[in-house]
């Protein structure tokens, strides 16, 4: 079993959560790889030397990374005959106001539908404010968008709202899955 996470990410936490799900599965013995279709070509991707896909994108400006969509175009016909998962990391997942949450889950759903993806699993994080990492206008921006959701607003900080155990728990689900999806070809294969 071999498995891959692909991920887009702007200033470094859905690597982040990327590289812990990619982490998880290894230590439960599923042999996984990552590939950041931000710092590298998407069509040299060989999705179908994998039984199984990950996808991970941040949304910015209620926006999924146009690299993960033409992914999961280009790779059609082999992500819908493996099992698969996406995760998207926005900050509207934990807003103090409902309308906000709503929005990230629907926005996550509106990406998968446009794209005629239906993963296997799904789940939606929260991301970080790398005040650090944005210019001008950007710190600006978010901190307003902050503001707005009731996050932190201390530009000369960083803030990491991600529930990594909530991470955990999707990467460990997913490897479970196929786990079970290995366990049963091999039964089905000593059957014959």
């Amino acid at each position: 079993m071999r498995a891959i996470v692909i991920y887009a990410t702007c200033e470094g936490q859905t690597e982040r959560i990327a590289k812990r799900c990619a982490d998880v599965m290894r230590r439960a013995g599923v042999a996984t790889d990552t590939y950041d279709v931000t710092r590298n070509d998407v069509a040299e991707l060989a999705v179908e030397s994998f039984d199984a896909v990950m996808l991970g994108s941040s949304l910015h400006y209620a926006e999924h990374d146009p690299r993960i969509a033409w992914c999961i175009r280009e790779h059609r016909q082999q992500l819908a005959s493996i099992p698969t998962a996406f995760f998207s990391v926005s900050l509207g997942i934990i807003s103090e106001h409902a309308k906000d949450r709503a929005e990230a889950e629907w926005l996550a759903d509106e990406f998968l539908h446009d794209q005629s993806f239906n993963p296997t699993r799904r789940a939606c994080f929260a991301g970080a404010l790398r005040y650090s990492k944005y210019g001008w206008l950007k710190k600006r921006l978010m901190r307003w968008i902050a503001e707005k959701s009731g996050s932190k607003t201390v530009t000369t900080q960083d803030y990491e709202y991600t529930d990594w155990n909530a991470v955990n728990a999707f990467a460990t689900d997913f490897t479970a899955l196929l786990i079970g999806n290995t366990t049963e070809r091999l039964q089905s294969t000593l059957a014959s």
